[in-house]
């Protein structure tokens, strides 16, 4: 199973024709939130984005961003694709969501311990010992996923400690546009590329028989 995620497209999709092909081989493409910037024309935005990326992948999962809105969060769910407070189960392998980010700008924002209650909610039924991976627009605490330009940390702590705790095979995140890069949590591998139209960057991995076997930050 082939994975490529995108976070923080913030409306600007049109640059992803530049990564036509490796979209188009993925069998699931992962989309960690801010596919917009919000406001009274989300909707709108947000299937302007999907209008370009279903041509060239149909297997599109997302999670809402902290600058997306509960009315993108609707529509993805009446549209089958979203994964807040959820998952899917593909070939074996589950993928849970958590949206939103902690209090920032946007309105799709929530407190540690809400987050940490929507991170249970995602893994609620799962078989015990099924391989999972994590899409969350917020990175976990104290990685190079989460650092912005003055050094400081600014990750979630709910995150990393769901991370800790239930060892997904991988986090695919976003949110922070400075934090680009791969870094390890135990043995889950967290991978944030960055803002495409800014690094012009996207997070791939390739599991097979419930095993990570490639994970890595790929240059367009």
């Amino acid at each position: 199973m082939r994975i490529v995620a995108i976070p923080d497209i913030h409306t600007r999709a049109e640059n992803l024709h530049d990564i036509a092909q490796p979209i188009g081989n993925a069998d699931i493409l992962l989309l960690p939130g801010d596919m917009t910037n919000g406001g009274t024309n989300s909707v709108v935005a947000m299937q302007k984005v999907l209008d370009i990326l279903e041509p060239m992948n149909k297997h599109i999962y997302t999670v809402p961003g902290n600058m997306d809105t509960d009315e993108i969060l609707e529509m993805t769910t009446q549209l089958g694709i979203n994964l807040h407070r959820r998952h899917i189960i593909v070939d074996g392998v589950a993928f849970c969501g958590l949206g939103g980010a902690l209090p920032f700008f946007g309105k799709f924002v929530f407190s540690e311990a809400v987050l940490a209650d929507y991170l249970n909610e995602s893994i609620s039924g799962l078989p015990v010992g099924m391989p999972f991976v994590l899409v969350s627009h917020q990175p976990p605490y104290g990685t190079v996923c989460d650092l912005i330009d003055n050094g400081e940390h600014v990750g979630s702590q709910a995150v990393r400690g769901f991370i800790e705790q239930h060892q997904p095979l991988a986090c695919f995140c976003g949110h922070i546009h400075t934090g680009i890069g791969k870094d390890l949590i135990g043995n889950s591998v967290i991978l944030n590329p960055g803002r495409f139209s800014e690094s012009r960057r996207y997070a791939m991995a390739m599991i097979e028989n419930g095993q990570l076997i490639e994970a890595d930050i790929v240059s367009a």
